[in-house]
């Protein structure tokens, strides 16, 4: 069978896991307090309550090739393994889980870079369960799986830059931080994958209308997933916005997680959808 292991930051939930055993997840870590810990045993107000007091970024870790290693091992050597990875944008975890492949001497192992996060991730996996149940090969799965990653699309808002800079993951949005009092900057993966700005707009009005409008440009979408970091407020109403103009489409609202608070803070609200072209 095809095992899927995907790292944390897909935020999969617990129900989910316990009703598909082949998927397997594998942690990023943060550190807390001065000790690094798995992600699921942080929380987002940590993260915050660090950062804001001292000013400086919260440390995270990919997960080490040993740990790759050691999923791979508690996997039968006979079951083809699929890597599920956030993108390698603002993280290391995709390269790291390369190198992992490379070195496990097993040759039924791809990884893939999802070039998102969050509710991103979890739609690739609800794809990857689609694609096996419908008995595709190993083979066919991970170039499937490819093209889902090249059609999903990632976009939000945050109210600073701050979080971005002190992680040293702000890209090519290095030249709002100088204006950024005047500015609700509206950030996207551009299509070589990096940080990049969308929009420079002055209120979330205007942000969300920003995003909404991208939306649009991608349109026909597959699957659209509203995201928000200590803004559920802010995440219902894009919502509930999005989906008056999506009524045939589904829109999720989650949150994410404590690594990704580290890299973006709070305030956040995102729109990462599927594009159907």
């Amino acid at each position: 069978m095809i095992q899927l292991v995907v790292d944390s930051t897909a935020a999969l939930p617990k129900d989910f896991l316990a009703d598909h055993a082949n998927i397997h997840v594998i942690p990023l870590f943060i550190s807390i307090n001065g000790e690094y810990v798995p992600e699921n045993e942080a929380t987002i107000e940590q993260v915050i309550e660090y950062s804001e007091s001292t000013k400086k970024a919260v440390s995270t870790s990919q997960p080490s090739t040993g740990d790759f290693l050691k999923m791979f091992e508690s996997i039968p050597a006979e079951d083809p393994i699929i890597v599920i990875c956030l993108t390698s944008g603002v993280s290391g975890t995709y390269n790291g889980a390369v190198l992992a492949a490379r070195q496990s001497g097993r040759k039924n192992i791809s990884v893939i870079n999802s070039r998102t996060t969050a509710i991103g991730m979890m739609e690739i996996v609800e794809d990857a369960l689609e694609f096996i149940d419908k008995g595709l090969s190993f083979e066919e799965v991970s170039e499937r799986l490819l093209e889902s990653a090249s059609l999903l699309r990632t976009t939000f808002t945050v109210p600073t830059l701050d979080y971005l800079r002190r992680g040293g993951r702000v890209g090519k949005a290095a030249g709002l931080i100088g204006s950024i009092l005047k500015i609700k900057p509206v950030i996207y993966l551009n299509d070589n994958n990096e940080v990049d700005v969308l929009a420079k707009v002055r209120t979330e009005k205007k942000a969300a209308a920003a995003m909404i409008d991208y939306l649009h440009k991608n349109s026909p979408c597959k699957r659209i997933g509203i995201v928000h970091i200590e803004n559920e407020e802010g995440g219902r109403a894009l919502q509930a916005r999005v989906q008056e103009e999506y009524p045939d489409v589904e829109v999720t609202l989650t949150t994410g997680t404590p690594v990704l608070a580290s890299y973006l803070g709070p305030g956040l609200t995102g729109i990462i959808f599927e594009s159907a072209k």
